[in-house]
């Protein structure tokens, strides 16, 4: 059975660490910081001027970083990637949000675009993503990485350039095969943004090898 309960996983891999609850502490602590470090620094220095103001900032940035640290330390998202036997799943908790067999033939779908509008990632980076699909059920992991470091990326030739919500050009003279791989990664894309799992690039990269190194029979070699 897909969902055998109560089985330990043989390797697991967390993910979404950076959750809501995170950003939301993260910018709660940033407006608090620098509110209560400038009302501290203005009253030791009235005149500070600019530099009360800065000094408030940089405090509040510091603040921030430590509540992440210790936001996606002790508080995680409690969602895995699990591996159980041969059953890889999506869990949140003690729910079952995906599971695929992988002792039967999986396919696996790999995309990639430049990550707009994200206030924590650099203009020009990638999101990366890949699904393993059987059956209509998905599993979908991504993760945001540099152009360069996308090069470095397992399987990084396989990864399709994915537009979204604009129309491809020339994509009239697409191959009929082209088109339904692209129309695949279109719902495996709209699966990402329902239940996608993010990780980051290390243990992206990690889950990648496992995939590569544990499936010879249906996951491609990275050469």
């Amino acid at each position: 059975m897909l969902n055998a309960p109560n089985e330990l996983p043989n390797i697991e891999f967390e993910v979404d660490r950076e959750h809501s609850g995170v950003r939301m502490v993260g910018c709660v602590t940033f407006v608090i910081g620098a509110l209560v470090s400038y009302l501290i620094i203005s009253s030791v220095l009235p005149q500070g001027g600019l530099i009360t103001i800065g000094a408030s900032l940089i405090i509040a940035v510091g603040l921030t970083y430590g509540a992440d640290y210790l936001t996606k330390r002790y508080w995680p998202s409690n969602r895995y990637i699990q591996f159980v036997g041969d059953i890889i799943k999506l869990v949140s908790g003690s729910k079952v949000q995906g599971a695929i067999d992988a002792e039967h033939n999986v396919n696996l779908l790999m995309w990639h675009f430049e990550a707009k509008r994200h206030p924590r990632v650099p203009k020009g980076w990638y999101v990366v993503a890949n699904a393993l699909e059987q059956d209509g059920e998905y599993i979908v992991t991504y993760s945001i990485v540099s152009p360069t470091d996308f090069e470095a990326l397992p399987l990084s030739r396989l990864s399709v350039k994915y537009q979204r919500k604009k129309k491809r050009k020339n994509e009239d003279g697409r191959d009929l095969r082209e088109a339904g791989n692209y129309r695949r990664i279109a719902q495996a894309e709209f699966h990402r943004g329902e239940l996608g799992a993010e990780m980051s690039q290390e243990d992206y990269y990690a889950y990648l090898d496992y995939l590569a190194d544990t499936y010879t029979s249906w996951m491609p070699k990275d050469k």
